[in-house]
């Protein structure tokens, strides 16, 4: 029950109690006066009366008058009961009537009983005593007058008692307006928001809850910047190189390793490597601090071409003193010599602007991937640099296998007439892998997206999502996936699904009204289903995130990021986002039990996330020891080939 509720049941209860009082107390004092005032009519009448019929009360022929005396008294109705009596107590004359209340109820009388003493007087002729009068007078208007009272008392009372109640909770509306805000403020710090400092009440009291309030509200919100900032601090010093703000080699080996294991491991790419010539000459005449700019301007270089890039997954990295990498997943060779020769234009300005004396910059060599193995991608990169460093000043040179694979080779207008070709055939598989909490419950099934040829050949998404992001059908894709999906659900109430979805859909705010749309028709699966979509591209548009998410959780579906910690950004946002869950980058599970980094970096994101509400489920977890250390850092999912591996779930009809 709410305070205000109490309060006038409070206020409501005291009312009664104190009607009730008054009530009584005055009935009580009005039936002692009325008493007291029968007492004295009864004497007076009796009194009186005996005057009057005394000079005749010994003559018997006077008896009609005397009678006709009485009669006249008693028919009054003011009188219960009237007797006349000789000396010896014999009746000569007795009138009765009973009590007669009109419009009072019984409960009232028993309640409130008032007693009619008998008036007595004494009959004298001459001086002899001639008899008595006894006269008793009929309470009956008493309690109608008794009860009349009491009616106005309550009507009065009632009336007072509700303006004074409308006044009083008039007044309570805004004496507990703070606590409502106080139930605000910690109703929004549950929601993971900080809002401003709520207004002091002029209530002292109140005004004491309310500072405090706002004090715990600057309070969290301070530790949980200084817990994101710790955190930052921490993957800086792991995983960033200290002088260009570039990934370090640590980092490089990692993520790389994880991207050819994933889940959905790399279908294609390229690796470039940029090495800066003459570096210790450089130092030797400008000293070390012209050599820090070249290296930082040239870190910007790099950065600025992974993000012009165009790839969902591409970073780059200082792996040495002078060599620079960079990573493009889903890239093919003639994007990739573009790149190159675009870098090799841009280091020349270094040159130009006197970062270095030498017109020879430096030198950039490019591998393409086709399956190989990690070491012999970095040899084929490696030889493609000492390659470009034969050839001549800021040269590039691009190493790539000759043989391709029958998809690689297709043109922009073959993949779009292949992709249309699947949407209309509906030649799109489906698989599966499970997540499980720790105690092997299952939280969901992550659903992954396949496509097959005319031919019945896979196409892995690696190489079609590219293209059909490039040909604006990324949402039909995902339009088909959710329709699919649905269906399975609707059938199978224990089914739960991850569906991942390709951030450039809810981009397009069409996308959006379709998908709430068909939540809104099938109320009953919501529940069912998880929505997830990549850390590192879902934040380049977060007030579009935000919404989409504000969106399909009032319908009661969750949201997460997947690949949470992949890239470098600030963990400020999750204060404000409203996802249900972090599926952790898999390369932070890899060998979790044996690298110290990645156990206080998983520990640090278990830590906020959880004081957030955020479940954490650790990916790619393959071996025993991995998931020994993940449940000893209390996260709550795991996913991965050691929890369950990839499972054909809907094949496509065609075939």
């Amino acid at each position: 029950m709410t305070l205000l509720k109490q309060l006038i049941l409070l206020i409501v209860t005291l009312f009664v109690f104190l009607f009730c009082g008054t009530v009584y107390l005055n009935a009580e004092n009005s039936r002692a006066f009325l008493t007291e005032q029968l007492t004295t009519i009864a004497q007076d009448s009796a009194t009186s009366l005996g005057m009057q019929i005394s000079p005749l009360i010994l003559d018997k022929n006077n008896q009609v008058i005397v009678e006709r005396m009485v009669d006249a008294v008693f028919d009054s109705g003011y009188y219960r009961e009237i007797q006349i009596a000789d000396m010896e107590g014999k009746a000569l004359i007795s009138k009765k009537a009973g009590t007669q209340v009109n419009k009072v109820p019984d409960w009232f009388i028993r309640l409130f009983p008032i007693e009619t003493p008998l008036g007595e007087a004494l009959m004298t002729s001459g001086w002899q005593q001639a008899g008595t009068v006894k006269i008793a007078a009929n309470p009956g208007i008493a309690y109608a007058s008794l009860w009349a009272s009491s009616i106005n008392a309550l009507y009065w009372f009632l009336g007072a008692s509700v303006l004074t109640l409308l006044v009083g909770l008039f007044v309570l509306h805004f004496v507990l307006r703070p606590l409502r805000d106080v139930e605000m403020q910690a109703l929004a710090i549950c929601n993971r928001e900080y809002p401003e400092p709520a207004k002091l009440p002029w209530t002292l009291d109140l005004r004491s809850v309310v500072q405090a309030m706002n004090r715990m509200t600057q309070k969290v919100k301070e530790m949980f910047a200084e817990q994101a900032a710790s955190i930052e601090r921490m993957r800086a010093e792991a995983y960033l190189d200290s002088l260009t703000g570039l990934a370090n080699r640590r980092y490089f080996d990692m993520h790389v390793k994880q991207l050819l294991s994933a889940e959905e491991p790399l279908s294609h790419g390229a690796l470039m490597f940029l090495e800066i010539s003459h570096l210790k000459e450089i130092n030797d005449q400008k000293g070390f601090r012209v050599v820090d700019q070249l290296l930082i301007d040239t870190a910007v270089l790099m950065k600025t071409l992974v993000d012009e890039s165009g790839c969902a997954e591409a970073f780059a990295a200082r792996m040495s003193g002078n060599t620079f990498a960079g990573f493009f997943a889903d890239l093919d060779q003639e994007k990739a010599q573009q790149l190159a020769n675009t870098l090799a234009h841009k280091i020349s300005s270094l040159h130009e602007r006197g970062l270095t004396p030498l017109a020879d910059v430096g030198h950039i060599g490019v591998a393409m991937f086709h399956g190989q193995k990690i070491p012999a991608w970095l040899s084929e990169v490696d030889m493609a640099l000492r390659t470009a460093q034969t050839a001549g000043p800021n040269a590039v040179h691009v190493y790539a296998p000759q043989v391709e694979s029958v998809h690689g080779t297709l043109s922009a207008s073959q993949w779009k007439g292949l992709l249309l070709e699947a949407l209309n055939s509906q030649r799109i598989e489906l698989y599966t892998q499970v997540v499980n909490t720790v105690d092997s419950e299952l939280i969901h099934r992550e659903v992954f997206i396949r496509l097959r040829d005319e031919l019945g050949e896979q196409i892995p998404a690696g190489l079609f999502v590219p293209m059909a992001k490039r040909h604006g059908l990324i949402q039909e894709f995902d339009r088909v996936v959710i329709n699919l999906c649905f269906k399975e659900l609707l059938k199978d109430q224990s089914l739960k699904l991850a569906i991942n979805l390709f951030p450039a859909s809810i981009l397009h705010p069409e996308f959006v009204a379709w998908l709430v749309k068909k939540l809104e028709d099938n109320p009953s699966i919501a529940s069912q289903i998880s929505f997830e979509l990549p850390e590192q591209e879902a934040l380049n548009e977060l007030d579009v995130l935000r919404s989409f998410i504000n969106q399909v959780a009032r319908l009661g579906v969750k949201v997460g990021l997947d690949n949470f910690g992949r890239g470098f950004s600030s963990f400020a946002y999750l204060s404000s986002l409203k996802v249900d869950y972090l599926k952790v980058d898999g390369s932070f599970s890899k060998d979790i039990d044996q690298n110290r980094e990645n156990q206080f970096f998983m520990d640090a994101i278990v830590k906020i996330a959880h004081g957030l509400d955020l479940l954490v489920i650790a990916k790619s977890v393959e071996t025993p020891a991995e998931q020994a250390m993940l449940e000893s850092l209390r996260v709550d999912g795991e996913q991965g080939f050691g929890v369950g591996g990839t499972e054909l779930w809907k094949k496509a009809p065609s075939l």
